[in-house]
Parts: structure tokens; sequence; C-alpha cells
């Protein structure tokens, strides 16, 4: 099935009747200025279909997630992609896929301005950026950080004027735009790496404390901020993502060496019950009893 975005939502943001029986969502458009836009959108499919949606130019940074955004811990990732023209396409989703979305749009020439820049400048800055960071399809893509989240929140809670919601909105593009120096400096400096390499091996040993980012950053000489950042570049995952599979990696092998001490095992893990079962769940595709009967 095909259908093109235009057709699915009403001017009010809700699922058209004619596309209901196949997709569920909502979707927000505020245009806060004539060039700076902030979209909230979420989309549930309930078949296979193919989707054509339309894309002006621009600097877009997107926060993507699986269930609808409401608060930014419902937010997994960060893109930041420049566009130099309009662009249209193509994009599939399968029976069961859901797709969440918030994400700000502004101009090279309205950013120039902002930050008092030429619009060429902005425009060399981004396209560096992206030949640089980005991946194959042209977009970079930064972790979460508690900074992140805290500039988050409060777009999300705005229930005021239009303004003020634009001045949340540029202090968390700037943020980004800070973020994205950090993160081209953490890709070229080997000092840094290393510093990040020596994070990952504490994290690895077994007898670390539970996760605190704020002392670990301390033990290896970088902020929290650069931290964050330059773990997720150099290993490929969060610092939480990567701490919760080493431990429960480290519980299995315990596990397999004596099943009867679960009890011990789980302690030691620094999880609850609850989340040590969701934890093993989620890496091994099995509870930590079925493991333990399998080894």
């Amino acid at each position: 099935m095909q259908l093109n975005m235009r057709d699915v939502y009403d001017n009010s943001g809700r699922i058209k009747k004619e596309v209901a029986p196949w997709l569920s969502g909502h979707k927000q458009l505020l245009a806060l200025l004539p060039n700076l836009q902030l979209l909230n959108q979420h989309l549930s499919s309930d078949t296979d279909l193919s989707l054509y949606e339309e894309a002006q130019s621009g600097l877009y940074f997107s926060f993507l997630g699986t269930g609808p955004i409401q608060t930014a811990k419902d937010i997994n990732s960060v893109q930041i992609s420049y566009q130099p023209k309009n662009i249209d396409g193509h994009f599939l989703m399968s029976k069961g896929d859901e797709h969440s979305l918030l994400q700000a749009r502004i101009s090279p020439e309205h950013l120039a301005a902002v930050l008092g820049e030429t619009e060429d400048q902005i425009i060399q800055h981004f396209m560096a950026m992206r030949e640089k960071l980005g991946n194959e399809n042209a977009i970079i893509q930064l972790p979460i950080t508690e900074r992140t989240l805290t500039l988050i929140e409060p777009i999300l809670a705005h229930k005021g004027h239009s303004i003020s919601l634009a001045g949340h909105l540029y202090s968390l593009i700037f943020t980004l735009i800070e973020q994205l120096q950090m993160l081209s400096h953490l890709s070229q400096c080997e000092g840094c790496q290393s510093k990040l390499f020596h994070a990952q091996n504490l994290i690895e040993t077994p007898e670390h404390d539970a996760l605190n980012i704020k002392h670990l950053a301390q033990q290896v000489g970088l902020n929290t901020e650069a931290l964050a950042i330059g773990f997720n570049l150099i290993v490929g995952q969060s610092i939480e993502s990567y701490c919760t599979r080493s431990r429960i990696k480290f519980a299995a092998a315990q596990l397999r060496q004596d099943p009867t001490a679960k009890s011990h095992i789980v302690a030691q893990s620094g999880f609850s019950e609850d989340q040590f079962e969701a934890a093993f769940i989620q890496h091994f595709g099995v509870s930590s009893h079925q493991y333990g009967q399998i080894h």
C-alpha cells in the first residue's frame, strides 16, 4: 500500500478517517517564526505500507523515539542534518512499526541572523560537519545527554506564547551546535580518545561501582558532556546501555559457574530483581532462570 503524508493528518493533527484503518497517531506543527518550525509527530502502522513525504530545505534538529514523545525521557537519539534544497521520497513502515519525531527546522539565513554570522558561514560550517561526522545518509548522530534532556523538557511542557517557546528552542539549537563542535574535537583528539577508552575499561571492571557518570568523568579527566558524547562516538552506544550490557554479561558468566547463587549475583549487579530480569531478557532473549538451565 502507498500513501502520501499529506493525506494522513487533518488540519487539527489527527489521523484522517480514510487512513484510520491502517494508521494511528498525531501531528502538531508550530510555525513559531517564518523560518523556524517545531514538529511533534507520532505514527503507528497496522499494516505494511510505503509513505511519500516532502521536506523543505533547511537545518533539521531531530529527536527520535518509538512511543509518543510526551517527555524528554521518551527520546532515544538525536539527529542533525542540512538539506540545501527541498527533497522528497518514500519511507517504509511494517505492520507494528512506530515512529515518533520531535523536530526543529530553521533556515540557515535565520540562524545566521540570530548568531550574528553570514548565511554562507552557517552553510559552510554545517556542510563541513556533515562531511566529517555524517553517516552514509549525511546525518550526524548525537547521544542524549542530561543537558539536552533539561532543555527539551520546557519545550514539551510549554503552554504559553510562541515567542517564549522560540527562546527555548534557540537554547536547544545552540547547545546542539556546541555538542557538534565537541564531537568534532573528540573525533580527532588522541588524548581524549585515550581517556574514553580508559572509561570503557573501567566500566568493564567487575568490581567497578554502580554507574555514576559524574564520578567516571572525574576519574578519566573529562567533563560529563564530553564523556557522554565521546563514548557514543568511540563505542557506538550510550554509557548507560554499555554499562547495562557489561554488567549483564558478567552476571551471565557468574550464573554459568554457579546457577544457585542467583540472589547474590543480582545483589552484586546493582539492579533490582525486575531490572535484572528485564535487562537479561533484552540482552539474551531468555530469562536468567532459562539461561541457567540452558548453560
